[in-house]
């Protein structure tokens, strides 16, 4: 059957906001801390957030998810906040299982919990909230397993229902960390596609929504998530720099116990280039029984094993992963590391073997996935494998060890290199070790050259080449250099990570008032 002009506008439209929310390694830490629901008592009769419910709130938010559920069973079947926190539950175990089966026996409780809330006192700011919080969780369910068309109509029908509570309780805090996070995902829609946006309603911006998570922040009950919401949108969307790492040390120090600070906090020292720091996070997590058993922090611990070129031991980790989880995601990656500790390792036989499974395991919704994706279309075409030299650099980079990777770059030419898409990426990469080393005017000669030779490819090193050079003159206040640089990394039309360098340069254009 022909999608109606009406659901093709909601897919445009949810495809730009899904693509903000998935980025490597991030969905299941998303999902886990970013739109629950917190701790607040309710003067209204039928939203009673009994005691009991908040410690099974407490026990849930640490992952414990087992006694939380022995805590909501001593509860009222139909009191809000039990229905909430039992949606609360069904969506952790599901984004971290991926359990197809299990998902779609449960589809029809989304419709009667959401009445269930629904029927009960219309004055109360939270039947509006916790309906809109449902709608949010279940929509970051349908994406997880296909239903995009769907999802997008739950975001906008939550957002509708945020945006009348907040005109009609204007002083109700959770709306402002529920609205914050949602104005930032409608402004990192690209800019031509803002029409769909304002068409269907949905408005908002980034310097909108990170103020809103500001303000909740230094409330004594909402500040603790808005500070979490915050953190990942910095490490996500925008720039993540060394106090906000502190301030994210902090929060684990002051919550040893808490499986999902662990979670976030392990994936964005990864990110930033800080395997040393994610070893000791990794050492640190509680692991006992009584939490829910995350099969990623196998993928955090390879990925720190690979960075450190200890390649069996990564191995074993990758290969935990596979064992223990039974979902799509991430095993494009999962394969093409595989691929990569062999190759490394001179065994490129098995390594073959791993890059043959790319293209017939999970989905290509991470962008780590559309890269495994895309490395293997290239290799059935060209039989070409990457090049070891770069392959190591890039490895030394990506695990902080600067100072190493430096000293490669300093050895090597654009004679080490065969063909224009190594010697692009060899400048790319050059670029990024001397920037994190502040020799700036080494970073820019280097990223100049990588565009040069990028011009015209669907490679991304030309687009992330000038992203960072919009981040050196915009530390330079060179602001009219700043902004042609992030411009042109938005230009570049086909790579693999255009999703978050497009979001990453309109933030910074946002945050320069363009």
């Amino acid at each position: 059957m022909a999608e109606s002009t009406k659901q093709k506008i909601e897919k445009k439209v949810f495809k730009n906001i899904h693509a903000s929310i998935i980025v490597k390694r991030t969905l299941i830490i998303f999902v886990t801390f970013c739109l629950f629901f917190t701790a607040q008592n309710s003067v209204a009769k039928d939203f009673d957030f009994t005691p009991n419910l908040q410690k099974a709130y407490s026990e849930i938010f640490k992952l414990k998810i087992q006694s939380g559920k022995d805590l909501l069973l001593k509860e009222n079947p139909t009191n809000p906040f039990k229905i909430y926190l039992e949606n609360y539950v069904d969506l952790v175990e599901l984004i971290n299982a991926e359990n197809e089966e299990a998902y779609e026996r449960i589809l029809r409780k989304e419709d009667e919990r959401l009445e269930l809330i629904e029927n009960l006192d219309l004055k109360s700011p939270y039947n509006r909230f916790l309906r809109a919080e449902i709608k949010l969780h279940w929509a970051l369910l349908k994406i997880r397993f296909g239903h995009e068309v769907k999802a997008g109509w739950n975001v906008i029908q939550a957002y509708r229902l945020l945006e009348e509570n907040q005109r009609m309780f204007p002083n109700f805090e959770p709306n402002q960390k529920s609205l914050g996070c949602l104005h930032v995902l409608f402004g990192s829609v690209p800019e031509n596609q803002k029409w769909i946006t304002k068409f269907l309603g949905l408005r908002g911006n980034i310097q909108q929504g990170m103020n809103e998570l500001r303000l909740a922040s230094k409330d004594k009950i909402w500040g603790l998530e808005s500070k979490l919401c915050t953190i990942f949108i910095q490490a996500y969307v925008l720039k993540f720099d060394d106090k906000q790492n502190s301030d994210l040390l902090q929060l684990i120090d002051n919550q040893p116990d808490n499986l999902n600070f662990f979670l976030l906090a392990t994936a964005v020292a990864l990110k930033e280039n800080h395997t040393e720091q994610a070893i000791e996070l990794l050492k640190k997590h509680p692991t006992d029984p009584t939490y829910i058993y995350f099969p990623i922090f196998e993928l955090y611990k390879a990925e720190t094993l690979l960075f450190k070129g200890h390649y069996s031991q990564a191995i074993n980790s990758y290969m935990a992963y596979l064992k223990n989880f039974k979902g799509k995601g991430f095993l494009k990656d999962t394969y093409y590391k595989l691929f990569v500790c062999y190759w490394l390792s001179g065994d490129e036989k098995k390594g073959r073997f791993y890059l043959t499974k790319i293209p017939t395991n999970g989905n290509a919704i991470a962008e780590s996935d559309k890269a495994a994706q895309k490395f293997y279309e290239n290799y059935i075409k060209t039989s070409i494998l990457p090049n070891k030299t770069l392959l190591k650099l890039r490895l030394a980079f990506d695990g902080g060890y600067f100072e190493q990777a430096a000293d490669e770059v300093e050895n090597l030419s654009e004679k080490n290199f065969s063909n224009t898409k190594d010697h692009s990426e060899f400048a790319y990469r050059a670029g990024r070790i001397y920037q994190k080393l502040n020799q700036f005017d080494k970073a820019i000669v280097f990223f100049e050259q990588s565009i040069k030779l990028s011009d015209g490819q669907e490679w991304h090193f030309g687009a992330s080449s000038s992203l960072q050079l919009g981040y050196i003159f915009q530390a330079k206040s060179q602001k009219n250099k700043a902004r042609t640089y992030f411009e042109k990394a938005i230009s570049y039309k086909r790579h693999e990570y255009k999703t978050s360098i497009d979001n990453k340069a309109r933030a910074a254009l946002t945050e320069m008032g363009y």
